[in-house]
């Protein structure tokens, strides 16, 4: 890969005195870059794995949110961290990151949490959103990553059900996934995989992991689609932590505004109406609705008598006469 810095995305202010690679991890995030060898050795779809893939470094002007679904990591089950980028008009969201383990504990679970949060940090040096999954072992990885990691930015969780917005916000952090919740999770999530951009072709969340798109071929249901879940065999984590990061994102572009994907279908209008319009005014333009040039002012002088006429005509609004000589009269 070429190092041209003009070939290479923008990084942000915490790591542009560090390097110019976007490639380039810091000392202190905890970890290493692998070889195509390596990881493919280490990250077999459907066998032990333990493995951090990064799609895109963390860019100048975009927010990001982090989401975790949390195993007890005895191997039974898996341990997903997504970072998610939020959408914005002219970047459709996009999962840029992703951790997944059947082996680490929910405390050490934090660690990994407190690298990419901090790694993905905002313009102003603020950590990822850290939206965990606090149902179950989640609630031990979130306890050590902020009193004994410090980190300080976390998802508030929210009573979707109370009268008066102002006391929406509660004073727990994380995400609850529980009966009541799950249907909404799933709904959003089908909602952005399947809602394509109408200026990208992209749906309204880009999916980069190939385990995540494994595990969506594996997810199923014969009822509604909350009831959807893995296969016999298989495994929904992914989707899970996903899911909870992109909910995450579109609260946090929602609220009472319009909906990111509705803002950009409306753009998308808009700009496509503005180029119809720029396209038919073109085709009818001459020298009367357009600023003149020297060649068409020489085009105009060259025409004769007809020139007066069109004198007059370019005039008349503002009652000025002009005789043979072009004088008041």
């Amino acid at each position: 890969m070429s190092t041209t810095r003009k070939h290479l995305p923008p990084l942000p202010k915490k790591l542009q005195k560090v390097t110019d690679n976007p490639a380039y991890i810091p000392v202190g995030y905890g970890f290493r870059v692998l070889g195509p060898g390596e990881l493919y050795a280490r990250a077999q779809i459907g066998e032990l794995l333990e493995v951090c893939q990064i799609w895109e470094p963390p860019l100048r002007g975009y927010k990001y949110v982090l989401s975790a679904d949390v195993s007890d990591g005895i191997g039974k089950d898996r341990s997903v961290v997504d970072v998610t980028r939020m959408g914005t008009l002219d970047r459709v969201e996009e999962q840029v990151a992703q951790f997944i383990s059947d082996k680490v504990k929910p405390r050490e679970l934090a660690f990994v949490c407190d690298a990419l949060g901090r790694y993905y940090c905002d313009d102003d040096g603020l950590e990822a959103l850290a939206a965990i999954e606090t149902n179950n072992h989640g609630l031990s990885t979130q306890d050590t990553l902020q009193l004994h990691l410090g980190y300080s930015h976390f998802y508030r969780w929210e009573m979707l059900d109370a009268i008066d917005p102002s006391s929406r916000f509660t004073t727990k952090l994380g995400w609850y996934t529980t009966q009541r919740t799950r249907p909404m999770l799933l709904d959003h999530f089908h909602e952005a995989v399947t809602n394509f951009d109408p200026q990208t072709g992209l749906p309204d969340l880009r999916i980069n992991s190939p385990w995540t798109l494994a595990e969506l071929g594996d997810f199923q249901t014969e009822g509604a689609l909350w009831e959807a879940e893995a296969a016999r065999g298989a495994h929904d984590d992914c989707i899970m932590s996903l899911a909870i990061g992109h909910i995450v994102c579109w609260r946090l572009m929602g609220g009472e505004r319009e909906p990111l994907d509705e803002r950009r279908r409306r753009l998308s209008q808009m700009r496509q109406r503005q180029t119809q319009i720029a396209g038919d005014q073109a085709a009818k333009k001459d020298y009367r609705n357009m600023a003149y040039t020297e060649p068409e002012i020489q085009q105009f002088a060259d025409r004769g008598n007809d020139k007066e006429d069109d004198v007059e005509e370019l005039h008349d609004v503002r009652g000025i006469i002009y005789d043979d000589e072009y004088s008041w009269h």
